[in-house]
């Protein structure tokens, strides 16, 4: 699935990059790497998770590659990168890069949108050569909130656009896969009682309205009255929102 980057799609990453950055970091400050490191994020879109990885490594060389020529100009051009930083256009199943080029290699609610996770992870083990691997992806099987929405419990159903939604569950079986050794893994449940996971959810209903309509699963107007229902509950003063899990791996190549 492919979205259009505009302004509301902008904000969307943005607002991801800030829900994320806070769960995801924990679990790289778990990884001691040399001086002089290098550090790869694949699928970096906007840069968000590159810049935290830059601040959490320092003074580490980071790379950010990203298919999307688009997302890597509007990368390039983030006023907060820092001079360790730098944005490249490159494929993910297919790394332009030699064997054991990096220390750590890492990837964020990508795998999910990938037909061969494990051909991925694999990818990334050969360039990080004895380094890390560390993927942190989502589990798209539940969505709620409470008070309830309809809305919401819908959600699960337009995941299916995705190759996989289930990929966090799958991560383990992966990484294994791959022919690494898991060394840590993990599960995070995210909730939010303010706007922040709510105003996420809404532009991604948005951002999904062509492959929703071309599912043929809702029509025009029952489209329109699930949009409806996501801007009331973001906009309701005392709604609480469940976040779909996330799952993480850290592992290395098996000897």
């Amino acid at each position: 699935m492919s979205y259009t980057i505009d302004e509301a799609n902008t904000e969307r990453q943005k607002l991801l990059g800030a829900l994320l950055n806070p769960l995801t970091r924990p679990i790289l400050e778990r990884i001691q790497l040399r001086p002089g490191a290098r550090v790869l994020d694949l699928g970096c879109g906007q840069g968000n998770a590159t810049r935290m990885l830059a601040e959490v490594y320092s003074p580490a060389e980071c790379v950010g590659l990203e298919y999307d020529e688009s997302l890597v100009k509007y990368a390039r051009a983030h006023p907060d990168n820092p001079p360790s930083v730098r944005f490249e256009q490159g494929d993910a199943t297919r790394l332009p890069y030699p064997d054991d080029s990096f220390d750590l290699v890492f990837t964020r609610y990508l795998l999910v949108h990938l037909a061969d996770p494990t051909a991925v992870i694999r990818e990334m083990l050969r360039v990080a050569g004895n380094g890390y691997v560390v993927a942190y992806e989502p589990d798209c099987s539940c969505d709620f909130t409470w008070p309830p929405s309809w809305a919401y419990e819908k959600m699960s159903a337009f995941w299916s656009l995705f190759p996989d939604p289930l990929t966090g569950r799958k991560l383990v079986h992966h990484a294994r896969a791959a022919g690494a050794t898991v060394i840590d893994c993990g599960a995070i449940q995210g909730m939010d009682t303010g706007q922040h996971y709510r105003r996420i959810y809404r532009l991604s209903v948005e951002a999904m309205r062509p492959a929703i309509l071309a599912t043929g699963k809702l029509s025009e107007s029952e489209y329109e009255a699930l949009l409806a229902e996501m801007i009331r509950v973001e906009q309701a003063p005392d709604v609480v929102c469940f976040k779909m899990p996330d799952m993480w791996v850290i592992a290395r190549a098996s000897a």
